[in-house]
């Protein structure tokens, strides 16, 4: 890959597997490609916004740390992005035939759009949307660092997603919003809806032996809480694979954790990774 263009979407990075059983590896881009803008340039623009939830590092730097409110496991660590991409990742890759080329994916609450850069990079067709303005000012900020064409990125609520106005993909990303919501089951009928072939759902989760929702009021303190003041309810780990059962989602199966080299809340169960196919891949 040149140091200062993009990559040739048309070829995932797919590496051999890991053990038998397994998807093959699916490498993320990173650092990301930096196209005509200056390393002072990128600073000074990254420093427009007082809040980012997640780090960034582009080829021949910047490398840009996080800077939520709140210190913790999310903020410390800033390989958690890559750590997560190289868990769940060769699933969808996987799921969707091993390749993201052609494919349509949509990016639920898309923060300033890590993922959805990513699997515009890996030859997707992708639409994410988040809520805060501010947010999708980011991730067009990003798109331009970048220099990726096939995203879209829009302003819109989780209430108002529709396959009537946005369309239905080939696969949706539920990644750290389910968690946001008051009503996890009907936000996973609602991602069902606009899927084809396959959901990913990642979320933090109350940590039961017992198929619990455990509530909790949020307040939109940190640019990672909910929008707005309300209830938010955290699934265990049983309750939503009773959810995914629910909505006609069966097959759906927990990515195994397969490496130590991931962030503390997957290692101690607080958080997991579920994909969810609706059709077999032809």
């Amino acid at each position: 890959m040149d140091k200062v263009g993009v990559p040739d979407s048309t070829e995932t990075p797919v590496l051999a597997p890991v053990a038998p059983g397994l998807p093959p590896r699916v490498e993320p881009f990173w650092p990301l490609p930096r196209v005509g803008m200056s390393v002072s340039d990128v600073r000074n623009q990254f420093g427009k916004f007082a809040l980012w939830h997640y780090g960034y590092e582009f080829e021949g730097g910047p490398a840009l740390l996080p800077s939520n409110l709140r210190s913790d496991h999310l903020t410390g660590n800033s390989r958690r992005p890559i750590q997560r991409f190289r868990h769940f990742m060769p699933y969808l890759v996987d799921a969707l035939g091993g390749s993201l080329h052609g494919k349509r994916i949509l990016d639920i609450a898309c923060n300033s759009g890590f993922w959805s850069i990513q699997c515009a990079l890996l030859g997707a067709t992708v639409v994410g949307f988040d809520a805060r303005p501010e947010l999708i000012e980011q991730a067009e900020l990003i798109k331009k660092i970048v220099g990726v064409g096939s995203v879209e990125f829009l302003t819109l609520p989780f209430e108002e997603m529709t396959p009537q106005r946005l369309g239905r993909f080939d696969a949706v990303l539920n990644l750290g919003i389910l968690y946001h919501l008051p009503d996890p089951l009907a936000a996973l009928f609602a991602t069902k809806a606009m899927a084809e072939t396959v959901i990913v759902v990642d979320t933090s989760l109350w940590v039961s032996d017992e198929p619990v929702v455990h509530y909790h009021w949020e307040e939109p303190v940190d640019i990672r809480d909910a929008v707005i003041a309300g209830i938010v309810g955290y699934p265990s780990a049983s309750a939503l694979e009773l959810m995914l059962k629910h909505i006609g989602i069966p097959g759906a199966f927990r990515v195994p954790i397969v490496t130590d080299d991931m962030p503390q809340d997957y290692l101690t169960g607080a958080r997991a990774t579920w994909v969810g196919p609706l059709a077999r891949h032809s």
